[in-house]
C-alpha cells in the first residue's frame, strides 16, 4: 500500500461512507470481527471487505489480527479515535432532529459513580421520565480516569458523581451540588451493627470493602483514616460497583467506607447500618461534569434541569 496520500474534504466526502467508519469503530470496539459480526447483524466477509475498503482508501493497514482479536495500528488507532467523535455528532444529530420532529426525546448516555448512583441520579432519571418518557436514558459506572476521555470524545454527555478537587482540565465544566460526608457501614447482620461505640482496634480486626486505588474517592478514603488515626486495612476488596458492595455487605461481615447520603438509603431499607465512626469527615462535592464548549441537547438539558431539582431536596 502507499505510504504517503493527499486527503481533502471533498475527497473524503466523496469516497467515505458513513456506514464504513461506523463498522471499523464497532470491530475495534468488540475487539474482534466474530463479536462484531454478532453486533451489527452483518457477516463477516461482510465486514472484512469494508475494513479491506478502507484500507485501500487510506493507503494503511488499519488493524492487525491475531489469536485474540483484533489489535489497531497506529494509524488505525487514529482513526479510530475520529470515528468515535463522527459517531457522536451523529447521536447528538439524531436527538436534535427527534426533538425538532416530536417533542423532547432522544438519548442521554450518562457516566455516573457511586456517591451519586443510590440517591441523586436515580431521582433525576423518575424526574426526566416524567417531563419526557421518550428519551432514552444510558447509565454507564465508572471512574473519572475512564469516564472524563469518553465524556471529551462524545461517548457520555454528562458524568455524575464527586467532582474531583484537583482537576484543572479546561476542557470540562464541573457542577457542584452538595457536600457529601463519608462513613463505614456493615450489614444489619455484622457484629457491630447495633455498637454504640468502636474502637479503632476493633475496626482493624475486619475485611473491608474500599474504592479503587485510581478513583477520585481514594484521596478522601485516606483522609479517613488518617483522621480516625487507624492504618489504612490491607485486606480489602476495591469496587466502585454499588450492587457488588451491596452484595458482599448483606453476605458477609466486611466493612465498608460510603457516602453517607448513599449509606442512608441503604439503612431506610434495612440492610444497612452506619457505625458510629468518622461521620463527619468531609467526602467532598457532588455534582456533574460537562465537556465545555459542547451544546447540551434538549434531552440532556432536562437532564441537568432534573438534577438540580433532586440535588435540592436533598438533606445536607
Amino acid at each position: 500500500m502507499a505510504s504517503m496520500m493527499s486527503f481533502s474534504n471533498q475527497s473524503l466526502v466523496r469516497r467515505l461512507k458513513l456506514q464504513q467508519l461506523a463498522v471499523f469503530e464497532r470491530v475495534l470496539s468488540c475487539g474482534s470481527l466474530l463479536a462484531a459480526s454478532r453486533e451489527l447483524h452483518m457477516t463477516q466477509p461482510a465486514i472484512t471487505k469494508i475494513i479491506q475498503e478502507l484500507e485501500e482508501h487510506f493507503g494503511q493497514i488499519l488493524l492487525v489480527r491475531s489469536r485474540r482479536g483484533v489489535q489497531p495500528t497506529d494509524f488505525g488507532l487514529m482513526l479510530r479515535n475520529h470515528c468515535r467523535t463522527l459517531m457522536a455528532d451523529l447521536r447528538y444529530l439524531a436527538d436534535d432532529l427527534n426533538s425538532w420532529s416530536a417533542g423532547v426525546s432522544g438519548q442521554v448516555v450518562v457516566g455516573t459513580l457511586l456517591a451519586a448512583s443510590a440517591q441523586l441520579l436515580p431521582g433525576a432519571v423518575r424526574r426526566l421520565r416524567e417531563m419526557a418518557p421518550n428519551v432514552v436514558v444510558q447509565v454507564r459506572v465508572g471512574v473519572n480516569d475512564k469516564m472524563f476521555p469518553e465524556l471529551a470524545r462524545g461517548e457520555l454527555d454528562v458524568v455524575v458523581g464527586l467532582i474531583p478537587l484537583h482537576e484543572k482540565n479546561p476542557d470540562y465544566e464541573h457542577v457542584p451540588l452538595y457536600a457529601e460526608t463519608l462513613c463505614a457501614v456493615v450489614g444489619r447482620q455484622h457484629p457491630l451493627a447495633a455498637s454504640r461505640t468502636i474502637s479503632v482496634a476493633q475496626l482493624e480486626s475486619w475485611d473491608w470493602i474500599l474504592p479503587t486505588s485510581e478513583s477520585e474517592a481514594s484521596h478522601s478514603v485516606d483522609h479517613f483514616f488518617e483522621t480516625l488515626k487507624m492504618r489504612k486495612p490491607t485486606r480489602i476488596v476495591e469496587s466502585v460497583s454499588i450492587m457488588t458492595n451491596l452484595g458482599l455487605l448483606v453476605d458477609s461481615d466486611m466493612i465498608a467506607i460510603m457516602p453517607y447520603k448513599v449509606a442512608a438509603k441503604f439503612v431506610h431499607l434495612g440492610l444497612l447500618s452506619v457505625l458510629p465512626v468518622g461521620q463527619d469527615i468531609p467526602f467532598g462535592y457532588v455534582g456533574y461534569t460537562l465537556a465545555k464548549g459542547r451544546t447540551a441537547s434538549p434531552a440532556t438539558q432536562r437532564l441537568l434541569l432534573s438534577l438540580h431539582d433532586v440535588a435540592s431536596q436533598i438533606s445536607p
